[in-house]
């Protein structure tokens, strides 16, 4: 299915961390993470301090709960346009700002 590969055959790596309840890509705070649709998205996510997760509810992408010092990373494909919100849901973090923009062109 068109689901199952990517249509115009791009990969797009964001190599995220997240630490003092913020994410974080290239020193950038709450980066906003643009990609086209069709692309495969890989999302690298380290968290540097605390316990933490990546979260993309649209595209039911998330990374476990990791602790400080941990890794993971997880793929998807950006299958519909639009602006879209990253978050962490652990505890109350969403909400003390721990977010991002995620928009598919």
């Amino acid at each position: 299915s068109a689901r199952s590969s990517s249509a115009n055959g791009n990969v797009v790596t964001f190599v995220l961390t997240s630490s003092h309840l913020r994410f974080f890509l290239d020193g950038v705070e709450s980066p906003e993470l643009k990609v086209k649709q069709g692309d495969k998205v890989k999302i690298a996510f380290t968290n540097e301090e605390g316990f933490h997760d990546f979260v993309l509810d649209e595209f039911n992408a998330r990374t476990k709960q990791i602790a400080a010092g941990n890794s993971e990373t997880i793929e998807f494909i950006a299958d519909k346009k639009g602006t879209f919100e990253y978050y962490c849901s652990v505890g109350q973090h969403r909400a003390n700002g721990m977010f991002g923009k995620f928009i598919v062109d």
